[in-house]
């Protein structure tokens, strides 16, 4: 009799679908949505591992009294199951091409949820109401044959990491003041980052607020000119060169940054802003050939084609700048109208037509 330890795993289950989209993100959703509306098989695999979605959506046209972004997700896996579209949790691990088809292996995420889930009280919510439109987890590998795929992965890295962090996000805890400076009008504010983006963050939050201290973050203080420290103490902005020893919060408000600094100096603020470089989660895009851009993001042409036929690329991945949800969903949407022309038989397209120009 074979012991647990000699069971072989199981061959992974093959499947031939239309389109795989990869992230359940704004742009991910808005791809599968718009896929499914055009009646192709689509599978949208999602590790909920970036996005915490605490926070609410102030600046999204229709929505006069903000929406919350978690919100926005589930109504975005009930629009997306309304029209046939498969929601898969599970991490997507290797992707290859096959002549004019691609490979993608899709494995169980790790015990203890999605990678990087924290311990967010978004977690069970989500995964309670993502059941409920036919999310399935991946119990097993599982091989996908796709004619189209669809990369809407993201960037890690926007926060800091800190005990309460999670609570804090969307609460009193930014990154984007397009978004959420609003809120900050004559509150305390901290920004936290070392160069010339994070200057610039604390000079524009100015227009919200007088009081705006900035924090470089790191031991070897700020990446800018002296020219631009005085700028920022001539308009009132305290600098302070070093890292943070603690960020001070409780039930998801942000009291005070404790500075690593020899007389651990405490900073009493209501908001923080953490200004740092993303990394654009690109694994699958290396794997594929993808042309990246000197930071790594995905290079696409403004219909969301990369250089790959029958891949396309929509949302953070994509950006130099971060995107808002607005943008990720109008390129989610691009990237499934590109999508779906590729599909089209030859009669279908106008003569001539070059499929991902």
């Amino acid at each position: 009799m074979r012991s647990p330890e000699q069971t072989p795993e199981p061959e992974p289950v093959t499947r031939e679908l239309d389109c795989v989209v990869v992230g359940g993100g704004a742009a991910g959703l808005s791809a599968a949505v718009n896929m499914a509306r055009m009646r192709r098989s689509v599978l949208l695999v999602d590790e909920r591992d970036r996005f915490r979605w605490q926070h609410m959506i102030h600046n999204y046209l229709g929505f006069p009294d903000g929406i919350p972004a978690a919100e926005i997700r589930r109504l975005g896996w009930r629009q997306a199951a309304r029209y046939g579209a498969e929601l898969l949790l599970g991490h997507v691990a290797t992707a290859t091409r096959e002549g004019e088809r691609f490979r993608l292996r899709i494995e169980r995420l790790p015990e203890g949820g999605p990678r990087g889930s924290g311990p967010g009280p978004s977690i069970p919510r989500d995964a309670g109401i993502a059941r409920l439109f036919g999310e399935v987890p991946q119990g097993g590998p599982m091989e996908v044959l796709a004619r189209t795929v669809i990369l809407a992965t993201g960037v890690f890295g926007h926060f800091p990491e800190f005990p309460g962090r999670d609570d804090c996000v969307g609460r009193s805890l930014f990154w984007c003041i397009h978004c959420d400076g609003y809120e900050s009008i004559d509150r305390v504010v901290g920004v936290v980052g070392h160069d010339e983006d994070a200057v610039q963050t604390a000079f524009d939050l100015l227009v919200f607020t007088s009081r705006v201290a900035i924090v470089a973050g790191r031991p070897e203080g700020f990446e800018v000119p002296a020219s631009r420290l005085a700028d920022l103490a001539a308009n009132g902005i305290a600098a302070h060169p070093c890292a943070v020893a603690e960020y001070e919060n409780r039930d998801g408000q942000m009291h005070a940054l404790v500075l690593d600094d020899p007389g651990r100096t405490r900073i009493p603020i209501e908001q923080v802003y953490t200004v740092r470089r993303t990394r654009a989660a690109n694994d699958l895009a290396r794997q594929l050939g993808l042309e990246l851009n000197p930071l790594g993001q995905i290079v696409v042409t403004s219909e969301q084609h990369t250089n790959v036929p029958g891949v396309y690329a929509a949302g953070d991945a994509t950006c130099l700048h971060d995107h808002q949800i607005s943008a990720a969903v109008h390129e989610g949407n691009q990237a499934a109208c590109g999508a779906n022309y590729h599909l089209y038989a030859p009669a279908q397209r106008a003569p001539g037509d070059d499929l991902d120009c």
